[in-house]
């Protein structure tokens, strides 16, 4: 049988950084795709010194697999070719763009009736099939394009034991440190009144607590809890953040907190926090929100909370019991490594890019 052939590029990858939805969405999956014999993937590096045109590259592949872009004229040159020498157009996109909030910084690109927004409607009308994280993306993928539900095919965020390997010590000790990472995308849930009204009674109740942000600056928390609130910087770059930020994170927090305002567009993201906390063997407490309560095991894996009650008391339970935050923690890290791996979910890419090459998603 001849050898599949995929370009995977990674769309928003430059010289200084390699994003987490670079990775996650297409150079992760593309780099275990690459060990099954049916298949010969390149994934494009850009510290690759050789120039590639699509002229060029076009004849070589039968699949260009690729992160979502809003070039109309580089999407123009890239269709244009494929169109010529027969190759099929997949695109992952991981996020719900036709609802982005006002705190993206990719707002102004992307909100409603912006020229960004136009340009990748129509380019997911243009591409033959079209990949995302989860059903309820899914559906507002169908509902804001011309793709039909079996042209759109869901993979779920994995992660890669390789990658993260740090599996951090849980300290029984007097101070506790509750912790959260995340972008700029995350300012407006930390600001959500009912997780801060939560930790508000946590602060109130618990003098030995501090709070801690990774890559977010929330000068009202400041004013609210003073020295009991601190902040620190993570990287743009994933490789950066994964080696030499992660590690130390992960040992200096006790448990992670991860409240997300319940719209649309936060419905459609994935559980990938989950995974990367507790592959490090530490427990959350996680927005009750689709993704997570999909995800977690309420008690076992994992604590959800909506309200302030919930959120003050789910935080409670781990501020009050370093055995429960011990063995949540491996329980997470048992569950994430026997079923959320990208090396044991690397078959449904092998079956829907066979399926893209015959034809036979209709």
């Amino acid at each position: 049988m001849k050898k599949i052939r995929i370009f995977a590029l990674p769309s928003h990858a430059s010289k200084d950084r390699v994003s987490g939805v670079d990775f996650a969405r297409i150079i992760q999956p593309m780099e275990y795709l690459k060990m099954d014999k049916d298949f010969d993937v390149t994934v494009w590096d850009v510290h690759e010194p050789k120039p590639a045109t699509w002229d060029v590259l076009a004849p070589q592949y039968d699949i260009f697999y690729f992160n979502y872009m809003n070039d109309s004229w580089g999407f123009a040159a890239r269709g244009c070719m494929a169109r010529k020498h027969g190759v099929k157009l997949v695109m992952d996109i991981d996020d719900a763009l036709w609802r982005i909030l006002p705190d993206n910084p990719a707002y102004k690109i992307f909100k409603k009736e912006s020229e960004g927004i136009k340009a990748i409607t129509s380019i997911c009308n243009e591409v033959d099939y079209l990949t995302c994280t989860n059903s309820y993306l899914r559906n507002v993928i169908v509902h804001t394009t011309l793709k039909r539900h079996e042209q759109v095919e869901i993979f779920p965020n994995f992660i890669d034991l390789d990658l993260y390997k740090h599996r951090a010590k849980v300290k029984d000790k007097h101070n506790v440190v509750i912790g959260h990472f995340g972008s700029t995308t995350h300012f407006t849930s930390l600001l959500n009144e009912d997780f801060m009204k939560g930790m508000d009674k946590i602060m109130r109740d618990y003098p030995n607590v501090v709070f801690k942000t990774i890559g977010a600056h929330i000068p009202k928390y400041k004013m609210r809890w003073g020295r009991r609130y601190e902040y620190g910087f993570g990287s743009p770059d994933l490789y950066t953040w994964v080696k030499d930020k992660y590690p130390a994170v992960m040992d200096e927090v006790d448990f992670f907190v991860t409240p997300l305002v319940e719209n649309v567009y936060n419905r459609c993201k994935s559980a990938i926090k989950w995974l990367e906390i507790s592959v490090a063997k530490k427990a959350g407490v996680w927005q009750n929100i689709r993704q997570y309560n999909r995800a977690v095991e309420d008690g076992k894996t994992g604590l959800l909370a909506r309200t302030p009650d919930e959120w003050h008391e789910a935080m409670k339970k781990l501020i009050d019991n370093f055995k429960l935050r011990k063995t949540m923690g491996r329980n997470a890290f048992k569950a994430v490594k026997d079923g959320w791996t990208i090396q044991g979910n690397i078959k449904p890419y092998a079956e829907f890019f066979k399926k893209v090459m015959l034809d036979k998603i209709t």
